[in-house]
């Protein structure tokens, strides 16, 4: 295990000089500078679901994928949620079958939930969602998920 390490820090410490004498300089923004990991939840007997957002391990948000209507939930719609007062806003786009249908909170203060994105969809229609964390013109996003309408 030590001896993997060693190694491990000899290739960075020889890949940071390459880079330093080379005059590249690599650095983060404050955006890039955030871990973003996001997580599917299991898909409903109604083809339901959401995607989680974590902000370096602290739940950040979500986009809630509504297959059915209940209640005032109107179904065939999604929106985003965002939970964490860390300057960065959620945004979920279906990219499939409706290309380009979004629910974002970009502009509001945390917490914030977005207005439901929805259009109607034949039963049993495949979906595909994207969740985005964005802050200007950065964004770090999940694959898109499918569920079904």
């Amino acid at each position: 295990m030590r001896k993997q390490l060693r190694n491990r820090l000899a290739a960075l410490l020889t890949a940071s000089a390459l880079f330093t004498g080379s005059g590249v300089v690599l650095g983060a923004s404050n955006a890039a500078a955030a871990s973003w990991t996001f997580e599917k939840s299991a898909v409903s007997s109604n083809g339901s679901y959401t995607i989680a957002a974590y902000n370096d391990g602290a739940y950040a948000g979500v986009m809630s994928w509504n297959a059915d209507a209940f209640g005032d939930i109107p179904g065939d719609a999604f929106r985003a949620v965002d939970a964490l007062g860390d300057g960065y806003a959620m945004e979920a786009t279906m990219i499939h079958p409706v290309g380009g249908r979004t629910a974002t909170t970009r502009g509001h203060a945390a917490p914030y939930y977005s207005p439901w994105a929805s259009g109607n969809l034949a039963e049993g229609t495949t979906v595909y969602i994207q969740l985005c964390a964005v802050k200007g013109e950065y964004s770090s996003c999940s694959i898109a998920y499918s569920g079904h309408a």
